[in-house]
């Protein structure tokens, strides 16, 4: 779906806040414009892992390496996490199955850490830090939420709901300068900000962090369950 422009949403606020015949000569106002609608997609985008936004893409680990990069161009989105590292979640492939990484690296790790073994654990810093090195070539799979495109010129698109930024956009700037009906658009504002977290604890939501893993089959023994 194609979003509108920060210049159109520019345009419509202005708009909507009575200023209208400002145009371009606006100055300090202007420049106060943009900046709700790029804090409004900013705020907005911290609240959800977004569906549209969430990828994944496949690194390739070698042996006795335990350092990759951020993700750079996603599966399905092409799009990169390399700024924001909004990782939710690290898995790879051991004997066909895939095994979901825990994120964590305590400081007891870092003395085994050149034990090469099976990865276990990841920590993000300026690189994603894998614990143990490999002992083996791994692919890892790396899913995450993508980056914010640019806004800040004006045919430069918005990433999100257009609708959501123009609203958070116009409820600040009501309140900022002092309209009267600022608080209706509040109301809106609290409103859709509350759908919001309620639908990242959703079945049919956002992508939810943490789900519990499918539980493990119990080993087969022979005499009960194997002839």
């Amino acid at each position: 779906m194609a979003y509108r422009t920060l210049e159109t949403l520019r345009t419509e606020l202005l708009a909507r806040l009575g200023m209208a015949g400002m145009g371009a000569s606006g100055g300090a106002n202007l420049t106060s414009i943009d900046s709700f609608l790029r804090n409004g997609q900013a705020q907005l985008y911290r609240m959800q892992d977004w569906r549209h936004l969430t990828d994944y893409q496949d690194k390739t680990l070698g042996q006795a390496q335990n350092l990759l990069d951020y993700p750079n161009a996603g599966v399905m989105t092409g799009r990169s996490c390399a700024r924001d590292q909004r990782i939710l979640k690290v898995e790879t492939i051991y004997s066909g199955q895939y095994l979901q990484l825990r994120e964590g690296i305590t400081t007891d790790m870092w003395s085994t850490m050149e034990t090469q073994a099976q990865p276990i654990r990841y920590e993000r810093y300026a690189q994603m830090l894998i614990y143990p090195k490999a002992n083996q070539v791994y692919t890892v799979r790396v899913w995450f939420v993508a980056d914010l495109d640019p806004f800040t010129e004006d045919d430069d698109t918005a990433t999100l709901d257009d609708e959501m930024i123009l609203l958070h956009a116009l409820a600040n700037a009501k309140a900022h300068y002092r309209q009267p009906d600022a608080p209706t658009y509040q109301g809106q504002l609290n409103t859709l900000l509350g759908t919001l977290r309620g639908q990242s604890f959703g079945e049919n939501g956002v992508y939810r962090r943490g789900d519990s893993p499918a539980p493990m089959r119990k080993p087969a023994v022979v005499g009960r369950d194997v002839p």
